[in-house]
């Protein structure tokens, strides 16, 4: 057929007005697919194309390979290949989105893109050969095509392109590289079936020789132009458009800063996407305050008399003494070895830390459940993957569930395993015994015993035995509670020399405040008064347990710290507890398993006559709405 007719063809193809003869007379030219290279680095567009691939870069508002995609779908061309190497994984969504086929060229950052074409040669056909990252201001693609042939554009001035020289009768004659007052390559070329046939046998002819490596499709063309006739389409200027830099992309539409800020900064921080920080709950109420297991009883008044105290070199020099006071204090308080003790910016930073220097990505780490919600926080930010363990009642106690841990220990060997004693929010210490299993049988874990609810109990474990034994454990506590020094931000850990050899890596460069320091040393001198707050907050929390006993809507359970954990039936638990918010309470609403829970502070008697009377009357009065 010769082209005058081919072109009639077509014209009434799109008119709708060919007979079924004419049609199949058309078929041999019809487009059977198209193979988009998306496989390079396109390293001229750094740092963007570090994050992005240039296939993927937004112009216009549109992503270049999806407008191409589109535009190819438009002209009847649906059969879409895109051979994909670096990022590869960042194209995989066109499956979805427009049933494309994927090629990986697993050559990519070896050899140029004739790698490409090697991996698609068995797609090849009828096919558009194009780039993933040209722009077509007019769609450009056809069903039918008559021969092979690239698609042209002009240049006055000198151009390092692949530039033609025509023989007169609209094909090419000669490629070569660099030119002026010249038409040059761009954009798509077609190959026919028997052009396609011919390139890929010679191709495969040669590829493995060491010469092939480096070519473009272009070059390899160029070595065999005699064999693989190609005609010339040509095209304004403005038609296709092809970009090499980020200022060239800048140049044709200045919107590419946005896009190129948003995706750097999302390659920064993109991967923190999801996750939240976690935040205490918020209130200016000073008084009322039984949701944060705060010592409501307030610290020593020696504490006072420090602050009172401070000179001026407290705050101007550094602390460079030879012995930290507050471990030295520490040690001869609980009868520690001064080496085994560090200290920090409060148990949260401490579990901050520990979670850093442990957890890497995919580590798996074992907590309580129900827990502090900072722990699997913390785990996000470090990207490891959360496993939880049960706890379980038995009457008027809960209890860590020892067959749910230690059969998930086994089954996840993760890097930590954490334990609240007393736990949070159920109040109940580990058993010594209980505990010792846990670390002597995941001797790969590290055993986070989280203490910081402690003291206002006597704890039955023996920390020296541990550390003395073992390892992988440690215990962190915090002065915070039982202290009551939170405003302050203190706390300290205890484990054995070879652990800390790994835990001072992230400790705090200088050591804590002096001023700190001092306030937390006179508390830890001052027995005489937490021994009467102790047996205060012990005398309120046994008479508070007594009355909530009586209740009809509360089950509380016996507390090894200064909280007392209660389920809740029989009344919507969180209308309760936002009615004696506004009558001046806060505490804490559980939600666990269908059931509801409650996790109130204790606090000096008179508050918590008021609070129990009020406590009452909101849990009746919710009942009759």
């Amino acid at each position: 057929m010769d082209k005058q007719c081919f072109e009639e063809l077509v014209k009434k193809a799109a008119q709708g007005g060919l007979t079924a003869e004419k049609e199949k007379a058309l078929e041999p030219y019809r487009v059977q697919n198209a193979i988009i290279m998306a496989a390079g680095f396109s390293a001229r567009c750094k740092p963007l194309s570090a994050v992005v691939p240039k296939g993927l870069f937004v112009v216009k508002g549109e992503v270049l390979i999806e407008r191409e995609i589109c535009q190819l779908r438009e002209a009847g061309i649906n059969d879409i290949v895109v051979v994909v190497g670096y990022m590869a994984e960042k194209f995989e969504y066109l499956k979805a989105k427009f049933g494309v086929t994927l090629v990986y060229n697993h050559e990519y950052d070896r050899k140029n893109n004739i790698a490409s074409i090697y991996a698609a040669r068995e797609f090849l056909g009828n096919s558009y050969i194009c780039c993933a990252d040209n722009y077509y201001a007019k769609n450009i693609f056809s069903k039918y095509e008559y021969e092979s042939f690239y698609a042209c554009v002009y240049t006055k001035d000198y151009a390092d392109e692949y530039c033609i020289t025509e023989d007169g009768t609209g094909h090419i004659q000669k490629i070569e590289r660099g030119g002026k007052d010249k038409w040059y390559t761009i954009g798509a070329t077609y190959w026919s079936r028997s052009f396609s046939s011919k390139f890929a046998a010679l191709l495969e002819e040669e590829y493995e020789k060491p010469e092939i490596a480096p070519l473009l499709i272009d070059d390899f063309h160029i070595r065999h132009f005699g064999d693989l006739p190609v005609a010339v389409k040509k095209y304004g200027n403005d038609e296709i458009l092809e970009f090499d830099t980020l200022e060239e992309f800048e140049a044709f539409d200045p919107e590419v800063k946005s896009f190129y800020r948003i995706t750097v900064a999302d390659n920064l921080y993109g991967r923190y996407n999801g996750l939240t920080r976690y935040n205490g709950v918020m209130t200016d109420i000073r008084v009322g305050r039984l949701h944060f297991n705060e010592n409501l009883w307030g610290p020593s008044p020696k504490a006072l008399e420090v602050l009172r105290n401070v000179q001026p070199e407290d705050l101007y020099l550094y602390d460079s003494s030879a012995v930290d006071e507050l471990c030295l204090a520490i040690s001869k308080k609980f009868g520690y070895d001064y080496d085994t003790i560090f200290l920090h910016n409060s148990g949260s930073e401490m579990v901050r830390s520990i979670i850093t220097l442990m957890v890497g990505e995919n580590d798996n780490v074992l907590l309580p459940m129900p827990y502090w919600s900072y722990y699997p926080g913390v785990v996000d930010y470090r990207f490891g993957k959360k496993y939880f363990y049960r706890f379980h009642e038995d009457g008027d106690k809960c209890y860590h569930d020892m067959d749910d841990l230690m059969k998930k220990a086994e089954e996840l060997r993760p890097k930590m395993i954490i334990i609240t004693s007393p736990a949070m929010p159920s109040g109940n210490f580990i058993r010594p015994d209980d505990l010792e299993k846990v670390v002597r049988n995941n001797p790969e874990s590290l055993v986070y015993v989280d203490q910081a609810y402690g003291g206002f109990v006597d704890d039955p474990t023996d920390v020296n035995y541990f550390i003395n034994t073992y390892d992988n454990v440690m215990f962190a506590r915090t002065f915070s509670k039982f202290y009551a020094l939170a405003g302050l931000r203190l706390g300290y850990a205890i484990a054995s020399k070879r652990a800390l050899q790994t835990f001072w890596l992230d400790l705090p460069v200088m050591r804590l405040p002096i001023v700190t320091r001092r306030v937390a040393v006179a508390c830890l001198e001052d027995d005489e008064y937490y021994t009467k707050m102790r047996k205060e907050a012990n005398e309120v929390m046994d008479w508070f347990y007594a009355e909530l006993s009586k209740m009809e809507n509360i089950h509380p359970y016996q507390s090894d710290s200064n909280f007392m954990y209660m389920k809740v039936t029989g009344v919507d638990a969180t209308a309760v507890k936002d009615e004696m918010a506004k009558k001046g309470y806060l505490f804490r609403v559980f939600k666990y398993e269908n059931q509801q829970f409650y996790r109130i502070n204790i606090a000096p008697m008179k508050m918590m006559r008021d609070f129990l009377e009020k406590f009452k009357r909101t849990i009746e009065e919710v009942k009759k709405r």
